[in-house]
């Protein structure tokens, strides 16, 4: 792959999948197209939106790097044996650089963690967690135009990108 783009094509084992997509995104391997066969839910939290049950800190990593699409369902029916699980073929194509310039990559995704770790609290109540006190939360959101109420989940990854960003520059 000396001077080439890597297309990657596999069916990953499903207990794997996540730490393999997880670490060759954080490697920084420089790759075009990773496209995989993956157990149907993980592909739906990759692939999801904000707002939703299957959004996380896993679609938000993902995300971050690359643009994702479902290719096709593969039903336990294609396989012999059969397999107790529904798959998916999803196409992860990296983009060329971040989808989002964040100021800090790593207390970018410490906020991540932090807000999916603890999903059901607010954005202040998890920014007061990571030792910002009341004030300084209360100021980060307003200045990031984000509701004092806001629950991550409801942040897009240029939301979240934006939110580092201010941290970043406030402490």
């Amino acid at each position: 792959a000396e001077g080439g783009k890597i297309k990657f094509v596999a069916n990953l084992p499903y207990y794997v999948t996540t730490p393999i997509i997880t670490n060759m995104l954080n490697s920084k391997l420089d790759f075009e197209t990773l496209t995989v066969m993956i157990q149907k839910e993980v592909a739906e939290r990759i692939n999801a939106v904000p707002g939703t049950k299957a959004y996380g800190s896993l679609t938000v990593l993902v995300q971050y790097y690359c643009n994702t699409e479902i290719v096709r369902s593969v039903p336990p029916s294609s396989f012999i044996p059969r397999p107790k699980v529904d798959s998916t073929v999803i196409k992860l194509t990296k983009l060329s650089k971040p989808r989002v310039e964040v100021l800090d990559e790593e207390l970018f995704f410490k906020i991540v963690r932090q807000v999916f770790n603890m999903r059901r609290k607010t954005l202040a109540n998890n920014l007061r967690a990571m030792g910002y006190s009341k004030e300084l939360s209360e100021e980060i959101l307003t200045k990031a135009g984000i509701d004092l109420l806001a629950r991550g989940e409801t942040l897009s990854v240029e939301m979240f990108g934006h939110l580092s960003n201010i941290i970043k520059e406030i402490s």
